[in-house]
């Protein structure tokens, strides 16, 4: 049995998917089951549990050997130990934890919050006894579904970096090397890092999508207060803090690491990672208008 902590998420949706099409029998773990649309199957189980409750856990885990983990935001670090802690008493072989790239450089928690909570959440898991794969993916392709609505009306996107190159990588990329890991042999003790073909910046990332369109598209640089207002909506104060510090600093002092190409997409599943204009053609629905 395979659980799948995020299994209603970008990434977490797709490792579900991916196993269950393989022929694995997985357990969602979701907060409210009632909430969550799952195509229902002898091969799937949802468990109603909260990585925030430990008690919930321990149910959740019964009777699973391998562990997809992911969780959000400035609650990672204790979210993910509380998870790491459970598997190991009801004796889980094999953990895959969805960090980020560039914890390794994420010392100073003040410059670096978002880094230091992978970077805690990462320790944990290393150091819980329980064999481990670790995945530190770039920035998803997927964020910029945050355009759309403005890319339809008015033929504008926003956002506060618009000149910083990034290798953003596609979400299913991410998904496929997790299901990798947790179905093959010789991934355990291994850190891979998960970035796009080439490092383009918002403005070179919206030229991409206005020639698949076949509109001219225009970048607008948002402010970071206006940035951080907009994350208010959806994202705890603490978390959207952290956020803001973490851009703060790529803005100021640039961001090499972001731009930094890895071949461990091609190590693990044998081809290129896909690129952003692929990742576009196949999400041009979002964007008509």
């Amino acid at each position: 049995m395979i659980l799948v902590t995020g299994a209603t998420g970008n990434v977490g949706g797709k490792v579900l998917s991916l196993l269950r099409a393989d022929g694995h029998k997985v357990r969602a773990l979701t907060r409210d089951p009632a909430k969550a649309a799952f195509d229902a199957g002898a091969d799937l189980e949802v468990v109603a549990a909260d990585l925030g409750r430990p008690e919930t856990l321990p149910a959740a885990l019964d009777g699973v050997q391998k562990v997809f983990l992911m969780s959000l935001g400035a609650n990672k670090a204790t979210h993910d130990a509380h998870l790491v802690a459970a598997a190991r008493e009801a004796g889980v072989e094999h953990i895959v934890q969805l960090s980020t790239l560039g914890v390794e450089m994420a010392e100073d928690p003040k410059k670096n919050p978002l880094g230091h909570w992978h970077r805690v959440a990462e320790d944990a898991l290393r150091e819980s006894g329980v064999a481990w794969t670790i995945l530190r993916p770039n920035g998803f392709m997927s964020m910029n579904l945050g355009w759309a609505a403005s890319v339809k009306a008015e033929g504008v996107a926003r956002g506060p970096l618009a000149d910083v190159p990034e290798a953003i990588v596609d979400p299913r990329d991410i998904a496929e090397v997790a299901v990798r890991a947790l179905t093959e042999e010789g991934h355990e003790g291994r850190v891979y890092e998960l970035t796009g073909p080439q490092a383009l910046t918002g403005r070179e990332q919206l030229a991409v999508l206005g020639s698949l369109l076949g509109r001219d598209l225009r970048f607008e640089t948002v402010p970071l207060a206006a940035h951080r207002e907009m994350m208010l909506r959806h994202f705890s104060e603490e978390t959207v803090n952290g956020v803001i510090t973490t851009l703060e600093e790529a803005i100021e002092h640039g961001s090499e690491l972001h731009g930094r190409l890895s071949p461990d997409i091609q190590r693990v599943l044998g081809r290129a990672p896909r690129s952003f204009a692929t990742w576009a053609h196949d999400h041009l629905d979002f964007y008509r208008a």
